[in-house]
């Protein structure tokens, strides 16, 4: 948009009328979202009657606006009641509440990805999106056809029969978590991740499987988890055929890109192709902690700097100007291809489009009118776009192009070449559109994002133009493209560079504040996006300077605290700490100012540093490490790296070797001991806080490795409390810490040695899953329940029954899912729960 020229808003209405009827259509029964669209339809045609009556039909634009937007929305939720209507009427829909296996073909419809939640065994698992084709549903004996989307989850180690290695050609072989020199312990590099990979895209794979259900307002209908053996592979079809020729491509543009130098052979594939599995946690991290992880998955950015260089090179070769349009659709249409057509890939190169139209051919007006036609062919297209915040995100990075990227780069170029003014503009109006959608989403702000993204958007052009070329010559012209990538690579390191920098800063992410008050700031970003556009767009006046000056400082007070910009020792009060390390399972109990006994590690070392720095702990008094599942013991080395240990106390199974598996813990000095205790046994840690603790449970000789789990008693005193209070030696804290011991087990304890009493606060059993029973709930009554558990994960944890259980006991429920880390204080007043961001 530039001054003068006002942008297209007559789409506009239909756009936000669509998407409203979208939201609502794919959260209602197939039923009521076909209702929705005969009234939208009922209702436009209402209007158009009324206005023909009235004779104003002719003269009035309102009634043919009134009746666009009923159309198009009724046709929104008619797509969506359809859809649902053919998964009921084939008995799909039967079959995923049931509880029989089900026989299925389905066809891989995206690239894998590696969960970062392990699976009971501790096993790595990926997850793929999939579409079901056939399945033999109960009480028949032919597999009906199918088009249902699934997500399908499976151990990466597990090989698909009857036919050889179904990892693309050109990966690395499979390995191990720290079978690679210099891999830290515990987190898989990059080449095991990739070469573990046994699903692959467009292949087609056979098998029983157990369904569950997703929620309601997802595409997907069904999580799919192999019943018994894994999946069969079966022969290539011409569909099989045609996205091999791409997945060759894709990984000979991963083998090209390992000279590079720096994080260029992780970031490469993702910057080029979308492809995350050669990066490793900590990178991913830091990338994501800088506001720069979505450079490293196809977005409308990608698409629209491809499109802008096939529109330059047509200039370039002085060509008629209407090729311009043909060439850079089929280019995009083969970028789309290479980096594979799942629905996310599609609405990037939809939206890609509409923002190299705006900023490179500078139809910034049409652009947005564009930009809403596209809105509407992808609700029509799919109602499930709607509910994707990828979806939103891209709309309104697309709307801050075409609003203000032209003007932007306009203005950049008065003193900066067009190779860089075009992506620094994309990178700043971008930015500045996605934050207030971005920030109800994350519950937290990436606070340097603008700046990275700044300095990030020169190196980006000379990484995607370049490096697509590379990964389309990659197979036929392979001592070209290595070169090529290679000097794509300095860029890349230099991406890798900010994000690792930016995300190492104070406050990297600073925490929004919830409720009325965060809105009340999401609004007021809005509102000064709206005037910095308009500001932007016509001429600023002062006005408009000490408004737009008063807000950034009213944000920046409420979410950038002075206070964040120095470095903090820790949390001043706590006495227990439930860690939120995803998936797993990780508590503190302090002793000292600066030290505490760990109970389990959770998987992911980064996660469980990260919460230890939170607290400010920098010596492990004991580290009790519960059973052998990888959840529970997988973070040892971020726990006991640069940090003084005392004794290390574990159960498990007879035959796990701590020594072994824990690498980190045999590291130790000879000095540490490490011991298996017995029940019955205590230890004591007199520090500023005593702390007593007792083992309930520490038994080796059951088949489940769940059972074998150390059950651990403490009770916490301040000596400085008050007589009577929760937490003085008249009345300890207690907590009773339950590992992942399973009902049967915990039952026939509590028969054998009774429950302890006075339980204040209880970590459930096993993520809250149901099989950890609710006999120790009852039996304990705690005031609070600790559940450490994944965000969405794929378990279902933690039960409706546990959760109903602890509700119906009065217990206040506390779950790293929702709340986060967790930590507990008390005080003359008593117990306190406070959750730290």
């Amino acid at each position: 948009m530039t001054a003068g020229k006002p942008l297209d808003l007559r789409l506009l209405p239909a756009a936000l009328t669509s998407w409203a009827a979208a939201l609502a259509a794919v959260h209602l029964p197939w039923q009521h979202a076909l209702y929705l669209g005969w009234a939208l339809l009922g209702a436009g045609a209402l209007a158009t009657l009324g206005a023909w009556l009235l004779h104003r039909l002719s003269t009035a634009a309102a009634p043919l606006h009134i009746l666009l937007c009923c159309v198009l929305a009724g046709a929104v939720a008619f797509q969506a009641g359809t859809e649902a209507r053919e998964h009921h009427s084939s008995g799909w829909v039967s079959a995923v509440a049931g509880d029989a296996p089900v026989l299925v073909t389905l066809r891989v419809s995206a690239q894998p990805e590696v969960l970062s939640t392990p699976g009971f065994d501790g096993q790595t698992r990926i997850a793929a999106a999939a579409t079901v084709e056939t399945a033999v549903l109960s009480g028949e004996d032919r597999p009906r056809p199918l088009a249902a989307p699934v997500v399908i989850i499976q151990d990466s180690a597990a090989e698909p029969p009857g036919l050889p290695s179904a990892e693309p050609a050109g990966q690395p072989s499979g390995g191990t978590a720290g079978e690679h020199a210099g891999q830290p312990e515990g987190r898989p590099s990059a080449e095991s991740r990739v070469g573990a990979l046994s699903l692959v895209t467009g292949h087609r794979y056979q098998g029983l499987v157990k369904l569950s259900p997703t929620g309601p307002g997802q595409r997907e209908t069904a999580l799919v988890f192999p019943f018994g053996e894994p999946l069969q592979q079966l022969p290539a079809d011409p569909r099989t055929e045609f996205t091999e020729v791409f997945n060759g491509l894709r990984s000979a543009t991963a083998a090209a890109s390992a000279p590079a130098v720096g994080d260029a052979p992780a970031l490469l594939p993702g910057l080029i192709l979308g492809d995350r599995t050669h990066q490793d946690e900590e990178l991913s991290e830091a990338m994501r902690a800088a506001g720069l992880s979505h450079l490293t998955a196809v977005s409308g950015a990608n698409c629209a700097l491809v499109m802008g260089a096939l529109i330059g090179l047509v200039r370039l070769l002085r060509a008629p100007r209407w090729t311009s349009v043909p060439v850079s659709l089929i280019g995009l249409v083969l970028f789309v291809l290479l980096v594979h057509p799942e629905p996310s890939v599609i609405r990037a190169g939809v939206m890609g489009s509409i923002a190299a139209v705006s900023l490179f051919a500078g139809r910034g007006r049409s652009a947005f009118a564009l930009l809403c036609l596209c809105v509407l062919g992808l609700l029509v297209f799919d109602p499930f776009y709607a509910m994707e915040p990828a979806f939103q995100l891209s709309a309104a990075a697309t709307a801050g192009i075409v609003v203000l990227g032209t003007r932007i780069r306009e203005r950049l170029e008065g003193f900066l070449p067009m190779v860089l003014a075009a992506p620094l503009a994309l990178a700043f109006s971008a930015q500045l559109f996605v934050t207030p959608v971005l920030l109800p989403l994350s519950a937290s702000m990436s606070t340097y994002a603008i700046p990275a993204n700044v300095l990030a958007a020169p190196f980006v052009p000379f990484i995607t133009v370049p490096g697509t070329f590379a990964a389309v010559i990659s197979t036929t012209l392979p001592w070209l493209a290595v070169p090529i990538l290679w000097c794509c690579g300095w860029a890349a390191a230099c991406l890798g560079l900010i994000g690792r920098v930016a995300s190492g800063l104070p406050q990297a992410t600073a925490p929004w504040p919830e409720g009325w008050l965060g809105w009340a700031l999401v609004v007021l970003y809005v509102f000064a996006a709206v005037v910095l556009a308009w500001g932007l767009v016509e001429r600023f006046r002062l006005w408009q300077v000490l408004l737009l000056a008063g807000m950034a400082g009213a944000v920046l007070a409420l979410v950038l605290p002075v206070t964040a910009l120095t470095p903090t020792r820790g949390l001043d009060q706590w006495q227990v700490a439930l860690c939120d390390v995803g998936q797993g399972d990780m508590l503190v109990v302090r002793t000292q100012e600066a030290a505490g006994v760990i109970v389990d590690t959770g998987e992911d070392p980064l996660l469980a540093d990260r919460c230890l720095e939170k607290l400010g702990v920098d010596t492990v008094e004991a580290l009790l490490l519960t059973h052998e599942h990888r959840d529970h013991y997988g973070g040892t080395p971020g726990v006991l790296q640069d940090r003084d240990a005392g004794l290390v106390l574990h159960a498990g199974s007879a035959d796990w070797d701590v020594g072994t598996e824990v690498e980190s813990v045999a590291e130790l000095p000879v000095d540490v001991p490490v011991h298996r205790p017995e029940a019955g046994e205590t230890f004591e840690f007199l520090g500023g806080v005593q702390v007593r603790l007792t083992v309930w449970a520490a038994e080796a000789h059951h088949a489940e490795a769940n059972d074998n789990s150390l059950v651990v008693f403490f009770e916490i005193v301040d000596p400085d409390l008050p007589a009577a209070t929760v937490g003085s030696v008249e009345q300890p804290l207690r907590l009773l810490a339950m590992g992942d011991m399973e009902q049967e087990v915990a039952a026939s304890l509590l028969r054998r040695v009774g429950a302890p009493e006075g339980v204040h606060l209880l970590k459930v059993s096993h993520h809250g899953a149901s099989n950890g029973g609710t006999q120790v709930l009852e039996a304990t009554r705690p005031t609070a329940a600790l559940i450490g558990v994944g965000e969405e994960n794929s378990y279902g944890h933690p039960s409706a029954e546990i959760i109903g259980t602890l509700e119906g006991l009065g217990a206040a429920v506390y779950r790293t899912d929702l709340h986060g880390m967790v930590v507990f204080t008390v005080d003359a007043d008593g117990l306190e729960a406070e959750a730290v961001p």
